[in-house]
């Protein structure tokens, strides 16, 4: 639904663009192989000269050595310093500026007028990491939902429509609610650290998404009142292009949703897991809104 605003441009899950997108070349979110896609094809050639340049192996382990929630300590003690690792450096030094070229192409495309990139990636690490780069101005939207809706729908079989079928990993509720927890006071954490963060309730959001587009919009520096047109009640008509180089297969192609807050949680997450995920959480609960 951001990404129909027309001053932002979704580049998706970037945690993930080394390996499912320059590595295995799977499907854009415009439907097109990575490789062949005309917005990353010259974001590479501007950034690297070629997405071939890269030593992909290499960059992909950098990733896996630096992007990783058990490296947290060390990225909040470089927020406390203002001076990134040279690991972490090194890793900025590829991410970045498929970022900057990224919001380059996407503003050239639109003759000139600025974007802000929304990167969906949802990952506490890459949020802390990113936004060490003073090449990057990083705003952080924290988006919460009911933990036991969160459990629930990790436990449903999804396909990948860009990876020829595959389905996207299940979780078991408990590893579920644990992470619920920690990524989630770990999001409050680095908005003491100084990083701009706006918090958004899932349930809230299916309330009166008008409003809750309104705020997020001004949130991000977009001028407000935005043109939320796409919007009629409770439905929303998707039309803009999507290059979302990794995510949510709803990502591919135009779409109409309705807007409906999903609880089928209530009835459909297994009573034992309910207990346990409201046991697990229950001291983070209330920070958000939640009871138990």
């Amino acid at each position: 639904m951001l990404n129909e605003l027309s001053e932002t441009f979704a580049v998706g899950e970037t945690v993930h663009l080394w390996e499912r997108g320059v590595r295995d070349n799977q499907l854009c979110g415009c439907s097109q192989p990575f490789a062949s896609c005309d917005h990353w094809g010259p974001v590479g050639d501007a950034a690297f000269g070629g997405w071939d340049r890269l030593p992909i192996d290499e960059v992909i382990e950098k990733r896996w050595s630096v992007d990783r929630s058990r490296r947290l300590p060390q990225m909040f003690s470089a927020h406390r310093s203002s001076k990134p690792t040279q690991d972490q450096q090194d890793y900025l030094d590829y991410i970045v500026p498929v970022l900057v070229e990224a919001g380059a192409k996407a503003k050239s495309d639109r003759s000139g007028q600025d974007v802000v990139l929304l990167d969906s990636s949802k990952h506490l690490s890459a949020a802390a990491l990113y936004s060490l780069d003073p090449r990057l101005d990083v705003r952080v939207l924290h988006v919460v939902r009911d933990p036991r809706g969160v459990a629930y729908s990790w436990t449903k079989q999804v396909e990948r429509p860009e990876a020829d079928g595959e389905l996207m990993p299940t979780y078991d509720p408990k590893r579920t609610a644990g992470r619920w927890v920690t990524d989630n006071l770990g999001f409050k954490a680095l908005a003491k650290l100084g990083v701009p963060t706006m918090v958004v309730r899932y349930e809230d959001f299916m309330v009166d998404a008008e409003a809750q587009m309104q705020a997020i919009a001004g949130f991000a520096g977009l001028e407000t009142p935005a043109d939320l047109s796409f919007l009629d009640g409770a439905k929303a008509s998707l039309v803009a292009p999507m290059h979302s180089v990794a995510g949510n297969p709803m990502r591919f192609g135009a779409a109409e949703i309705k807007l409906k807050l999903d609880d089928a949680w209530r009835e459909k997450l297994d009573a034992k897991a309910r207990r346990t995920v409201t046991l697990m959480t229950a001291p983070v609960l209330g920070l958000f809104g939640y009871k138990r």
